[in-house]
């Protein structure tokens, strides 16, 4: 276990004053724990949320391998080798303890009538940052273009303020736009596009470098603690960059500000 070790601060001059414009708070121990995402039977009792156990770890990472093997040789190429899973991700049956201290947890989608998996997502924390990245999202090839990912998407909305996370992310493939409409109509914010942020494997022992988009979200009284533009040091050009993109989060708010939520949780539970 580790504890939170304070540091006598009280001769140092931060490089310029600011959260002049948000709330503070003082320094202490942060911790993400992970909540139980489990949703029971949605869409005519057809599927479910859960989370893994030991005996899924194998038939997780064949999902993976099925549904993303463009992670092979990326930074996130440890979901394709089951033999990953017990030290970096959180598991039933230690959960009590793995939710605390584990950097991964893997919910997933389970066809109720096979059993089978047919969806899978990593979420990745950063305790000190009291952030979660919605890193990666796959369903098996067989099972795309179903509406049953909304269950999973409404197992962490409904969830996720429950970890003590308040600030998340997500970086969105380029080779579909499907998950960005999805992530944008449940209300994320547009960040930004990185060219070339990771590495992709395009077949056989060959790769690239893939562009994706970023999103996030603030969670709970995140938004509260966040320096606001006034009080921020901008360049001409990257204050320009910055007012662009609050003015399309503004056209995609006004966008999709008629989806309601409780007409999406009655066309999933009936």
């Amino acid at each position: 276990m580790v504890f939170f070790m304070m540091l006598d601060m009280s001769k140092y001059r931060p490089f310029k004053e600011m959260g002049k414009t948000c709330k503070t708070r003082k320094i202490k121990e942060k911790k993400v724990i992970w909540p139980d995402f489990t949703l029971g039977p949605f869409l005519n009792g057809k599927y479910r949320v859960r989370m893994i156990g030991r005996g899924d770890v194998e038939e997780v990472a064949e999902l993976w391998r099925q549904s993303y093997p463009e992670l092979y040789g990326s930074p996130y190429e440890f979901v394709l080798f089951p033999e990953e899973y017990e030290e970096k991700v959180a598991l039933r049956e230690t959960w009590d303890g793995d939710r605390l201290n584990k950097k991964h947890c893997m919910p997933v989608v389970e066809e109720t009538e096979t059993r089978k998996l047919v969806t899978v997502a990593l979420l990745t924390k950063e305790d000190k940052n009291l952030e979660i990245e919605y890193s990666l999202l796959g369903t098996h090839p067989d099972y795309r273009k179903k509406r049953f990912t909304y269950g999973l998407g409404w197992a962490i909305r409904e969830k996720i303020e429950e970890s003590g996370a308040e600030y998340l992310t997500a970086f969105l493939e380029t080779w579909h736009d499907i998950t960005q409409i999805l992530a944008l109509r449940g209300g994320s914010r547009l960040a930004g596009i990185f060219p070339g942020r990771f590495t992709r494997w395009q077949g056989n022992q060959q790769e690239y470098r893939g562009c994706v988009v970023y999103i996030y979200n603030f969670i709970g009284e995140g938004e509260e603690y966040s320096t606001k533009p006034e009080e921020w040091m901008l360049s001409p050009e990257i204050r320009e960059l910055w007012e662009a993109l609050e003015k399309i989060n503004r056209k995609i708010q006004e966008k999709f500000k008629e989806i309601d939520p409780e007409r999406i949780r009655e066309q999933l539970f009936g």
